[in-house]
């Protein structure tokens, strides 16, 4: 059986990584894994799935079910509590090493997003890693 930090590792690479980052390879088991927390995602929030692609360009929809989509991404990767708290030392160490500095800066200048909800917090914990570089921005 494969560790849940892995499972996660991986499907959080494949959502994250738009053309730009096309070096980053997973395996097909990863991809899967990362489909299948996806699809649980969206299941789980009710998000119209045409909301989600558009974010990596800085679109982001003022739509709860979007917001709670992000949520359950990030408690899936055991980076943000059910209250709303985000662990930001989750998030830094699953970056691959050629990745690492550009995204650890934007999730250090992020790191006390606020929100009524841990939806909201998930959200504009998003909303500003774009805003702090959008040419690393990498929808999860």
């Amino acid at each position: 059986m494969m560790h849940p930090l892995i499972f996660v590792l991986g499907a959080v690479f494949f959502l994250m990584f738009d053309g730009a980052y096309a070096a980053v390879e997973l395996s097909d088991d990863m991809k899967e894994m990362a489909k299948m927390l996806h699809d649980q995602c969206v299941d789980e929030s009710g998000v119209n799935g045409a909301l989600i692609e558009p974010c990596s360009r800085g679109d982001f929809a003022d739509d709860g079910n979007l917001k709670c989509y992000f949520k359950c991404i990030f408690a899936n990767m055991g980076a943000l509590s059910d209250d709303g708290e985000l662990d930001t030392d989750a998030f830094e160490s699953i970056l691959p090493p050629d990745l690492h500095d550009p995204l650890s800066k934007m999730i250090n200048n992020c790191k006390d997003p606020k929100g009524a909800d841990a939806c909201e917090v998930a959200f504009n914990f998003n909303k500003c890693l774009y805003t702090t570089d959008p040419e690393h921005f990498l929808v999860i």
